[in-house]
Formats: structure tokens, sequence, C-alpha cells
């Protein structure tokens, strides 16, 4: 069987974070970014790991989670990739109530590491109430 191409495994890597983010398991997601990952949303300060931790678990506490990706473009050059994403995310309260759409471009650079997985990098979400 031949290895998959870096394009099908960055589209593999976007839908295991909407599977794990669906599950609510932090652990999964940890192992889809790097060390070093930051996340950018407007009017805050660039979010670091922990800060994502401490954000997904209070979340996972009240609502559930759905994502749907649609991937727009994929650049690799080395080690590097540039994926943008037209991303739609539900939230549903836990205890009953309305489910909230957020939906927007995302921007996230990706890096593939010494063991040859992708890997978030940074990651710029444009997401709003829709």
């Amino acid at each position: 069987m031949s290895q998959p191409t870096d394009d099908q495994q960055i589209r593999a890597l976007i839908d295991a974070w909407g599977e794990a983010s669906a599950a609510g398991d932090l652990g999964a997601q940890f192992n889809l970014m790097t060390e070093d990952v930051a996340f950018f949303t407007p009017g805050r300060p660039p979010m670091r790991r922990d800060e994502f931790a401490r954000q997904f678990r209070a979340a996972m506490e009240t609502v559930t989670i759905e994502c749907r990706s649609n991937v727009q473009e994929i650049t690799v050059s080395g080690d590097l990739a540039v994926c943008w994403n037209l991303l739609e995310v539900f939230f549903t309260p836990i205890e009953g109530g309305e489910t909230r759409k957020h939906a927007g471009n995302v921007l996230t650079s990706l890096r593939r590491g010494s063991d040859g997985q992708w890997r978030i990098w940074r990651d710029a979400n444009f997401l709003v109430p829709a």
C-alpha cells in the first residue's frame, strides 16, 4: 500500500480534529498540535496549548461540539504546510437549549515532526456567530 500524500495526511488531521472535538478528547487534540502551538482569534492575544486545554475542558462541561470542515486549499513546502479551511462549528448545550453555530475562515500552518506526522503549529480562526 502506498504512503498517503501530504494532502491526504493533512485532510485526515482536520477530520481527526473534528472527531476529537466532538468526543471531548483533549488527549487526541494534543497529539494533533505541536508543543509550541498558537491559536489566533480576533481581539484576543494568542492562545497557547495550556490555555486551549483550560478553555476546551470548561466548554466540554456545558456543550457538545460538532465541526464541519470544507478545505479550500493546501500548500506544502518541505516540512511546513498552510491550509485554508471554511469551518462551521455547532455548540449544543448539554442541558438542552438552542444550538449555536459559528462559521468562517481558518488559516492553519502545520509542521511535519521528526516522526513524519503533520501537526497544527499556528491557527488563525476567524469564526463568527452565523
